[in-house]
C-alpha cells in the first residue's frame, strides 16, 4: 500500500490553528511579562511550548481513530491470495525464550499449513526447570534448542546468534506466549509475494488466555490497538515490527546487517531495514495470539522495559531519523509522536517544576486564559478514544466505563517508573526486562512495600505542590493515579482459582 501524508496534513492543520488561537491569544500577556519580568516570561512561553506539544500528540490520538472509521476501515484489502511456486521458500521459526517457556503456545504455533518448514528454540533460560523443559519439548517435537555462553545484546543478540548464519528465506518471529494461526506462513508469503520490496509483514494480535483479573480487566487494549493504529500507520506513518508474529525476509535481514543490540531490538531493525529499501507492512487479515501482563507488577516491568528502550532509541537514532532520505516527512513526525512520547516524562517534569515550583517563587502573575483548559482536558483522555469507539458496541457501557476509568489510574501510575526508567537510560544503560509469567496473591501491606516508591513520590510532589502553590490541584493528576497503585495491585491480584490454573497449565507442560 502506498503512503500517504493525507492525515498529518490535517493534524498539522488542526494543531496550527488551534495552537495558533493559543498564541494569539496569549502574545500580549506573554510579551509585557517578558519585557518585566524576562526570566519569568521565557518560562511561561516554555509551558506554552509543553502545551502545545501535548496538544499535537492529542489531536493525533482523535485523528486517528477518526480517520480510521470515518475514512479507512472500510479502504483496507488484504493481499489476494496466490499460488506457491514448485519449490516453495524455506521458513524457520524462531522460538525466543528465557525463563518462561510456554510448550502449549509453541505446539500450537507450530501446527502451519505448510511443509517447508522447521522450528528452532532460541534458549537463553539459566533456570534447570525452564532447561529441562524444553529439552523434553525439543525431544518429543524433533525441534532445534540452540543455546549460546553468553546473553550479550539481549534478545537481539540471542536472534542475530542463530540467524547469521541459518539457512532459511524467511523467518517467524514467536515469543514465548505467542499463538499463530495455522495459515500463518502460507499468508504471509502472499504479502511478500505482492511486493519485492517488502521485508518485513506484521501480524495483528488478540489477547487470549485471559486467566487473572488483571488480564481480564485491562486486556482490552490490546483488541482494539492492533487493528486500528497499525492499519494506519501502514499507510499514514511508519509501520514498525512489534517483536513478535512477524515474518522477516533473510535478504532484508542481510541488509540491515542483523538485530541492533539493543532494548527496543524491533524498532531499531525497522528503522535499519527501511534505510535499506525494504518496508513493513501490515497484514490485517492474519490475526495472532498474545498474552497481557498478569499483573500490576508484570505490566510495571514490562512498560519499565519499553521506556528504557525508546530511550536508548531516541539517544542513537534521533540524528539518523532526522537526516534520513528514506523516511518521509511524516513519518519522521510519525516516529516522534509516538516513540518519543512514553520516555519525555523526564522531560515532562521539567514542566512540573517550572509550574508548581519556579514561576510561584518568583510570584509570577502570568494565567492563561480559562478557555485553554477545555483543549488540554480533552487531550488527557484522547488515548482513550479508541478504546471506546471499538469496544461500544461489544460490551456493557459500565463494564466500558470502569475499563477507562481503571486504565486511566493505571497507565497514570506508571508515571515514576517512566521518569525513574528514562533517567536510567538517559545517564547509563538499558536493560531488556523479561516480563514475569507467573503471579502471586499479596496482602495490602506487601502491596504498600511494592508501591513505595511511588507512594514516596506522589507524597512529595502533593507537599511541594502545597508549599509553593497553597493546592494539591496543579500535581492532582500525577498524585492521585500513584496513591492508587496499591489499590490497583490488590483489587486485580489472582484469586486462588486463578493461580490453581495457571500452576495446572505449567504441571501439564513439564509433562
Amino acid at each position: 500500500m502506498t503512503k500517504s501524508p493525507a492525515l498529518y496534513r490535517v493534524i498539522l492543520l488542526v494543531w496550527a490553528a488551534l495552537f495558533g488561537l493559543a498564541l494569539l491569544t496569549t502574545a500580549g500577556s506573554l510579551s509585557r511579562e517578558i519585557t518585566q519580568r524576562p526570566v519569568a516570561g521565557v518560562l511561561a512561553l516554555v509551558t506554552l511550548l509543553f502545551i502545545g506539544y501535548f496538544w499535537l500528540n492529542g489531536i493525533k490520538d482523535v485523528l486517528y481513530t477518526a480517520w480510521y472509521y470515518l475514512v479507512m476501515r472500510g479502504r483496507i484489502r488484504p493481499v489476494r491470495r496466490r499460488e506457491l511456486h514448485r519449490h516453495p521458500p524455506r521458513v524457520v521459526m524462531v522460538y525466543c525464550t528465557r525463563n518462561d517457556f510456554n510448550a502449549n503456545s509453541l505446539a500450537a504455533s507450530m501446527k502451519q499449513r505448510y511443509t517447508n518448514v522447521h522450528t528452532v528454540i532460541l534458549d537463553d533460560s539459566d533456570k534447570p526447570e525452564y532447561l529441562t523443559m524444553i529439552d523434553i519439548f525439543a525431544a518429543t517435537h524433533d525441534v532445534q534448542v540452540v543455546r549460546r555462553e553468553n546473553h550479550v545484546g539481549f534478545k537481539a543478540g540471542n536472534l542475530n546468534n542463530y540467524l547469521t548464519g541459518a539457512d532459511y528465506d524467511y523467518f517467524v518471529i514467536l515469543d514465548s506466549d505467542e499463538i499463530i494461526p495455522p495459515r500463518f506462513i502460507r499468508r504471509m508469503l502472499d504479502y511478500f509475494a505482492s511486493d519485492q520490496s517488502i521485508g518485513i509483514v506484521q501480524a495483528t494480535h488478540v489477547a487470549t488466555r485471559n486467566v487473572t483479573r488483571f488480564q481480564q480487566k485491562f486486556s482490552l487494549g490490546v483488541d482494539s490497538h492492533w487493528p486500528v493504529y497499525q492499519s494506519m500507520k501502514n499507510r499514514y506513518g511508519f509501520l514498525s515490527l512489534l517483536g513478535h508474529g512477524a515474518m522477516v525476509s533473510k535478504q532484508a535481514f542481510d541488509a540491515a546487517g542483523g538485530f541492533p543490540l539493543m532494548v527496543a531490538e524491533d524498532l531499531c531493525f525497522s528503522l535499519a531495514v527501511r534505510e535499506h529499501g525494504y518496508t513493513t507492512v501490515f497484514a490485517p487479515d492474519v490475526t495472532c495470539q498474545e498474552e497481557f501482563p498478569v499483573d500490576y507488577l508484570a505490566f510495571r516491568k514490562r512498560h519499565s522495559k519499553w521506556t528504557q528502550g525508546n530511550m536508548e532509541f531516541i539517544r542513537k537514532n534521533t540524528r539518523p531519523i532526522m537526516t534520513s532520505r528514506q523516511l518521509h516527512w511524516y513519518e519522521k513526525l510519525d516516529i516522534v509522536l509516538f516513540t518519543y512520547a512514553l520516555p519525555l516524562t523526564a522531560v515532562f517534569s521539567v514542566f512540573v517544576v517550572i509550574n508548581v515550583v519556579v514561576l510561584p517563587m518568583m510570584h509570577a502573575s502570568f494565567q492563561f486564559p480559562l478557555w485553554m483548559l477545555i483543549p488540554t482536558v480533552a487531550f488527557l483522555v484522547a488515548p482513550m478514544v479508541n478504546d471506546v469507539v471499538f469496544h461500544w458496541a461489544r460490551m456493557a457501557h459500565t463494564k466500558l466505563l470502569s475499563y477507562s476509568g481503571g486504565s486511566m489510574m493505571l497507565y497514570g501510575s506508571m508515571y515514576f517508573t517512566s521518569l525513574r526508567s528514562s533517567l536510567k537510560s538517559m545517564f547509563g544503560n538499558s536493560v531488556f526486562l523479561v516480563t514475569p509469567k507467573d503471579s502471586t496473591a499479596i496482602s495490602f501491606r506487601e502491596a504498600l512495600r511494592s508501591t513505595r516508591s511511588e507512594l514516596i513520590f506522589a507524597g512529595v510532589l502533593a507537599v511541594i505542590s502545597l508549599v509553593f502553590t497553597r493546592s494539591v490541584f496543579p500535581v492532582f493528576l500525577l498524585v492521585l493515579p500513584a496513591m492508587v497503585a496499591p489499590y490497583l495491585m490488590v483489587r486485580h491480584q489472582p484469586t486462588r482459582a486463578e493461580l490453581h490454573e495457571r500452576q495446572r497449565g505449567k504441571v501439564l507442560q513439564a509433562a
